[in-house]
């Protein structure tokens, strides 16, 4: 449901997307990166400063260039930015972007995209997300810099608020896999159990 979502309700190049929602039939326009985004980058951190558990003190997440855990490497007194688009810079993972809600620490693997114009939202993040990958530079180590990031021409909804509304579909969807996941981690584990203890 999520790929067919992602290949019809954005727009991928088109004038209109295969899907809209009501209300909304302006064309969508194709931009650059670097022009409704200010593009930056996370700063080095130690390992050993960063804590695997949240409490009271260490409580922004610090994000870096892994996708496992949706890139959360633990947990820090200190914050970088708030509400924000990341994407993974360098090693196997580059190009990998996410959205970043709230506050949050992010290392300097980690590529930063900020906007006061509410172009910071899921739509967004989803649309990049499909596309930044193809822009990595696989010679030795691969690589999506800045200078590289900030050029790329990507299709957007011509209206925040139909981005909002799009946005809240692919929020959604997320919140649904993730439980659907963690049915499948409980019955699993059942499984695993009654394997264990129906059989001699």
């Amino acid at each position: 449901m999520k790929k067919f979502c992602l290949q019809n309700i954005l727009s991928d190049n088109k004038k209109c997307p295969n899907l809209r929602f009501h209300d909304f039939s302006t064309n969508w326009k194709k931009v650059k990166v670097g022009d409704i985004f200010t593009v930056t980058r996370g700063k080095v951190l130690s390992k050993d400063k960063i804590s695997k558990t949240k409490d009271h003190i260490m409580k922004y997440p610090v994000y870096s260039s892994q996708t496992l855990n949706n890139g959360l490497l633990g947990y820090y007194h200190d914050y970088l930015f708030e509400d924000a688009i990341t994407w993974t810079t360098d090693g196997a993972n580059a190009g990998t972007v996410r959205l970043r809600a709230g506050k949050f620490y992010g290392t300097n693997v980690n590529g930063v995209l900020l906007s006061k114009n509410g172009y910071v939202n899921d739509a967004n993040a989803e649309a990049l997300n499909q596309i930044a990958w193809k822009y990595v530079s696989k010679v030795g180590n691969p690589k999506l810099m800045n200078n590289v990031m900030q050029n790329i021409m990507f299709s957007i909804a011509p209206s925040v608020e139909e981005q909002v509304i799009i946005s809240k579909l692919f929020i959604l969807h997320s919140k649904s896999l993730k439980i659907y996941q963690a049915n499948i981690n409980v019955y699993t584990q059942l499984k695993q159990f009654l394997l264990q203890n129906l059989f001699i």
